[in-house]
C-alpha cells in the first residue's frame, strides 16, 4: 500500500481571521479526498505558528506530530484560532523549521502545505519588529533546502490579496522543494493540486519500486541460470 505523510503549517495570527475558516475547510477537503478511497496509508501532522515575543506572547509554534487518526486531526484544526501576531511579518520560518523535527516515514511520499497571509521577518518590509530576520536565526531558503534534502515537497497556499506582494518569495521557496504556489481561492483549487501532486509522486514511486523489483528478479534469475550452467 502506498504511504503518504502530509503535514500542514498554518498561520494562526490575528490577520488570518478572515481566512482561517477557509483554511480549515481547505485542509478538511484535502484530508477527505486523500483518505476517501482507502488505497493509501496516510498520516497527518500540523504546525500552528504565530510570532515571537513581544509581538505575540501566546506561542511561536505549536506542533502536532504525525497521526493516522482523522478525527484527532480534525480536533486539532477545530482548536486553531486567529489571535495576536503584532506586526505584519510572522514566524513563518519557525513553522517550516518544525517540519524537520517530525517523524516522517522513510518510505512515504512526503508533502507539506503552508497556509499563510504574511511574509517572514527580514524581507525589508516596513514595521518589521525583527528586520534582521528570525530571532532564532532560521533562514527561509536554508529551511526550504533542508526540506528538499529530506524529500519533503512544499506547497504554499497563499491567502490573497494579503499575500500578493510576497507571492514571488513564496513561489520561490516552494519551487526549491519541487512544489508550487496555489492561491487559497477555494477548497477545490488547493485540494485538487495537492491530491494530484500526491498521486503523481506516489505513482512515480510505485513505478520505480516495480522496476527495481523487476531488475532484482532478473538478476536473481540470471544468477540461477549461470549457476546451473556451471554445474
Amino acid at each position: 500500500m502506498a504511504k503518504l505523510d502530509l503535514a500542514f503549517v498554518m498561520d494562526c495570527t490575528g490577520s488570518m481571521g478572515k481566512y482561517i475558516d477557509s483554511a480549515r475547510e481547505n485542509i478538511r477537503n484535502i484530508i477527505d479526498q486523500i483518505s476517501s478511497d482507502g488505497t493509501r496509508s496516510v498520516k497527518f501532522a500540523l504546525v500552528e505558528y504565530r510570532d515571537h515575543p513581544p509581538q505575540d506572547e501566546t506561542f511561536v509554534t505549536r506542533e502536532h506530530d504525525f497521526i493516522s487518526d482523522i478525527s484527532r486531526m480534525r480536533s486539532w484544526l477545530d482548536d486553531c484560532s486567529a489571535v495576536g501576531g503584532g506586526d505584519g511579518p510572522e514566524a513563518v520560518v519557525d513553522g517550516l523549521q518544525k517540519l524537520l523535527t517530525f517523524s516522517w516515514r522513510k518510505d512515504a511520499t512526503r508533502i507539506a502545505v503552508l497556509i499563510a497571509d504574511a511574509p517572514p521577518h527580514g524581507l525589508g518590509i516596513e514595521k518589521d519588529a525583527f528586520p534582521l530576520g528570525c530571532p532564532d536565526k532560521y533562514d527561509p531558503f536554508t529551511a526550504a533546502n533542508a526540506l528538499a534534502t529530506q524529500e519533503i515537497t512544499l506547497y504554499v497556499a497563499g491567502c490573497e490579496p494579503s499575500i500578493s506582494p510576497y507571492k514571488d518569495f513564496f513561489t520561490g521557496i516552494s519551487y526549491i522543494t519541487g512544489g508550487q504556489y496555489v492561491p487559497l481561492a477555494s477548497a477545490n483549487n488547493l485540494a485538487v493540486a495537492i491530491v494530484f501532486g500526491a498521486e503523481e509522486e506516489m505513482s512515480l514511486e510505485h513505478v520505480m519500486k516495480t522496476e527495481v523489483a523487476k531488475v532484482m528478479e532478473h538478476m536473481d534469475m540470471s544468477g540461477r541460470v549461470q549457476k546451473n550452467r556451471s554445474n
